[in-house]
């Protein structure tokens, strides 16, 4: 672990289908091949000349690891930006992500600039010469500029795509992601937008090729993986987290979506 900041250029933290929390930022900048990423309600894939960032504490998987990724990464926690002469308030706006799209953007010809970035941050961080600190603050400022940068151009052309089926079923998984351990059957979200659960269903199958229900087990298998890999919860108390009525209920649905009893796959994945 680190204190404050650590560069790797390695795939430290891709570990593949292992959901997690991390209580520090990640910044990610791909240079070759591809990763699919889940972080909270939004699914995107990690690609050539693209920068995304993981927020703390957001429970986020990776899968579909290319064998050719090149990927840079930074992670740093918010109290090392703030022991810079920078106004708070401006730190919290640039680490303030947009919710409402998948954290990544494409870089298009800024790439090579962010890139020299990453390689000076490297460099300060390595040698470690006088305010090599103060200067490490700075370059990642500046690259969460260049972050906010990319995602202002991105969105510009982000409307079009933004009709009533698109609308609808990003609404769908934003409450999915909120009340997946308490609303676990399509009728609890069709009620709460007025319409019916066949038009729900067929409006989120539309757009992302799952069904809604699909959709809503995928999130709680990946809150379920997480509870018991990264905790020492009996699994009758995750039953009880996740909203199932009993032990042996979650088991089976478990079970059924990984071949494996949550037993096992605590054993297998300690």
């Amino acid at each position: 672990m680190f204190s404050e900041i650590k560069y790797t250029k390695d795939h430290a933290n891709l570990s593949v289908d292992d959901p997690r929390k991390n209580d520090y930022y990640t910044i990610l900048l791909c240079d070759s091949g591809s990763a699919n990423i889940k972080i909270g309600f939004h699914e995107f894939e990690l690609k050539p000349h693209g920068i995304a960032i993981l927020s703390p504490n957001t429970i986020f998987s990776i899968s579909r690891i290319s064998s050719d990724l090149n990927v840079k990464q930074i992670f740093f926690t918010k109290p090392f930006l703030q022991k810079i002469f920078i106004k708070e308030d401006i730190v919290e706006e640039l680490l303030l992500l947009n919710s409402n799209y998948p954290p990544f953007y494409e870089l298009h010809n800024r790439f090579d600039i962010v890139l020299n970035r990453f390689l000076s941050l490297e460099r300060e961080l390595n040698t470690q010469y006088a305010y090599h600190l103060d200067i490490a603050r700075l370059m990642v400022i500046e690259i969460l500029y260049e972050y906010n940068r990319a995602c202002e151009y991105c969105l510009l052309g982000f409307e079009k795509n933004m009709n009533r089926n698109y609308q609808l079923t990003y609404e769908f998984k934003k409450l999915v992601d909120e009340r997946f351990s308490s609303w676990n059957t399509i009728g609890f979200y069709a009620s709460h937008f007025g319409i019916s659960a066949k038009h729900l269903t067929e409006v989120v199958k539309a757009e992302t090729g799952h069904t809604a229900l699909q959709i809503i087990h995928e999130r709680l298998l990946l809150e379920s993986q997480y509870l018991l890999k990264h905790t020492t919860l009996s699994i009758k108390e995750c039953a009880h987290i996740l909203g199932f009525e009993s032990a042996s209920y979650f088991s089976r649905f478990f079970k059924s979506h990984t071949s494996a009893s949550p037993i096992a796959f605590r054993k297998e994945n300690p």
